[in-house]
């Protein structure tokens, strides 16, 4: 704090004069004083009360004339288009099933199948006779007749075919089987432009700190007192 001494001239008069007695009885004491020395027998001293006025001066105070705070400030978030990529439609497989395909075509089918039918004519024989001379033992002769068969005719063979009896037939031949074809269609995306958040809201704490005036007051510097002080009489002068 600072302190301005700013007396009156009253009070400036008073401390003047209290301080000059109190250095007066400093300095020469109470009834000892060379000056009045000669005067002690003819006169009396006297004593009387002196009461000094308080000194004021002005002080310079700081008053708080707005508070500090804290102000919550809340930032907005900051917003910015992108592009992104959405799916219209899924990836997905396709099972396609081909019917097997076939053919019709003709085939000759045998009905009656060919044959051989074998002749066989037997041999022919005719039988014939002959006689021819023998002899025994005993030297006498005699004839002797024997049959046997003489071939005419040889046995014949003959073989008889008869050809095979076919029919046309239709029938359906597979030329490509039945089979299940997968196919990938790829997914669909269409470009599209969004708002997305760049930096999101925040609240900032501002410190906003007090407001300070200084004002002058009067205060007491120095409280005035009350002392005694000698007062000097003449004899028989009443105190």
């Amino acid at each position: 704090m600072t302190f301005i001494f700013r007396q009156g001239a009253g009070a400036a008069a008073g401390l003047v004069l209290a301080l000059g007695f109190a250095q007066a009885v400093s300095a020469q004491g109470y009834g000892h004083s060379p000056h009045f020395h000669h005067h002690v027998e003819k006169g009396q001293v006297c004593y009387e009360k002196v009461t000094t006025p308080d000194i004021y001066g002005t002080v310079r105070k700081p008053v708080v004339k707005v508070a500090g705070r804290w102000e919550t400030k809340t930032i907005e978030a900051v917003y910015g288009d992108v592009e992104r990529k959405v799916l219209v439609t899924p990836g997905r497989w396709e099972v396609k099933e081909h019917p097997a395909v076939y053919e019709t075509r003709e085939r000759q089918v045998l009905v009656t199948p060919g044959k051989e039918i074998v002749h066989v004519t037997p041999p022919t024989y005719r039988i014939e006779k002959t006689t021819h001379k023998v002899h025994d033992g005993y030297g006498h002769e005699r004839l002797i007749t024997k049959a046997h068969q003489v071939e005419v005719e040889p046995a014949k063979r003959s073989v008889e075919k008869t050809e095979p009896v076919y029919k046309t037939e239709k029938f359906q031949v597979l030329v490509k089987p039945a089979f299940a074809e997968k196919i990938w269609h790829p997914p669909v995306f269409e470009t599209k432009v969004e708002k997305v958040v760049v930096k999101p809201a925040y609240e900032q704490k501002i410190w906003h700190p007090p407001v300070i005036d200084y004002v002058e007051e009067k205060v007491i510097v120095k409280h005035g007192h009350t002392f005694t002080r000698p007062v000097y009489k003449k004899h028989g002068e009443a105190c």
